[in-house]
C-alpha cells in the first residue's frame, strides 16, 4: 500500500525554540486529542491547556496565558458567540480564533465585530488551519475566503440589508434561545436576568423583527441560517 504524506509548510512566524503555545476548547474530548496531535506534531506549536467550554477556558487561560484560544463549539450559536465575547474581553491581548459554521453568517459577522482576530470554517481544511493561525500570530485578522466573499455580497448595491443588523447582541441573544424552543424562565435563569426582562425584550423582538408569535420568530431565524431545523423522517 503506497504511503501518503502530508506536507504542512511551517509558517515563518516561528522559532522552534519559542513554539506559539495554544489553548483547546472544543466540547468534544475526542476532537480536541486530534487538534493537538496535529498541532504539536509540527514542531512549533504547543497545546498549554484544553477545555470544554468557555468559562472553564477563562479560567486556563489567566494561569497559562497562551497566544491563541482556539474555539471550536458545535451546537448553539449563543454559546459560540458569548463565550468568544467573553474571552476577548477577558484577554484582549490574547487572539481568539473560532471555527464555526459556514452557513452562520450573522454569528461569523457578530464574532468579527467583537474582535476576534479570526474567523474560519469548521470544516476548513487543515492548510487553512495553520494559515489563519500563522496569520493571527502575526497580528492580522483572518477572514477565510469564502466568508469574505459572502460578507462582500451583502454589502453590494441592491441586496437586501439582514433583518438581524438591527439587533443588540443581548436581543440577538434571546433570540436565538427563543429558536431553540428554551421558555422564558429557562432564558432568565440562563442569562441572570427576570422572566419581565426576558418577556420584554421577546416583545421589542417581535415589533423590531414585525413577527407576530414565537414561532414566527424561530422560522424567521430558521430561513436566515440561525438555527436548524431538523428533518423529520
Amino acid at each position: 500500500m503506497a504511503r501518503i504524506a502530508m506536507v504542512v509548510n511551517r509558517p515563518l512566524a516561528h522559532a522552534e525554540d519559542h513554539p506559539v503555545e495554544i489553548l483547546l476548547v472544543d466540547s468534544r474530548q475526542l476532537v480536541r486529542a486530534g487538534v493537538q496531535r496535529l498541532l504539536t506534531d509540527t514542531g512549533y506549536l504547543a497545546v498549554c491547556g484544553e477545555a470544554s467550554n468557555c468559562d472553564d477556558a477563562i479560567r486556563l487561560a489567566r494561569s497559562r496565558r497562551p497566544q491563541i484560544i482556539l474555539v471550536n463549539l458545535p451546537g448553539s450559536s449563543v454559546d459560540v458567540l458569548d463565550g468568544a465575547r467573553k474571552l476577548h474581553r477577558q484577554f484582549p491581548d490574547i487572539r481568539v480564533l473560532v471555527l464555526t459554521d459556514e452557513a452562520d453568517l450573522i454569528i461569523q459577522e457578530r464574532l468579527l465585530q467583537a474582535g476576534v482576530a479570526g474567523c474560519i470554517g469548521s470544516s476548513c481544511s487543515v492548510d487553512e488551519l495553520f494559515q489563519a493561525i500563522d496569520a493571527v500570530v502575526r497580528g492580522e485578522r483572518y477572514i477565510s475566503d469564502s466568508l469574505a466573499k459572502k460578507l462582500a455580497e451583502r454589502r453590494l448595491p441592491g441586496q437586501g440589508a439582514s433583518p438581524f443588523d438591527q439587533l443588540t447582541h443581548r436581543e440577538l441573544q434571546i433570540l436565538l434561545l427563543v429558536a431553540e424552543g428554551l421558555n422564558t424562565a429557562t432564558i432568565a435563569r440562563n442569562l441572570c436576568l427576570t422572566q419581565k426582562t426576558v418577556n420584554g425584550y421577546r416583545n421589542r423582538l417581535l415589533e423590531k423583527l414585525k413577527a407576530r408569535t414565537e414561532v414566527e420568530l424561530m422560522h424567521l431565524a430558521a430561513h436566515h441560517g440561525l438555527v436548524r431545523i431538523p428533518r423529520l423522517g
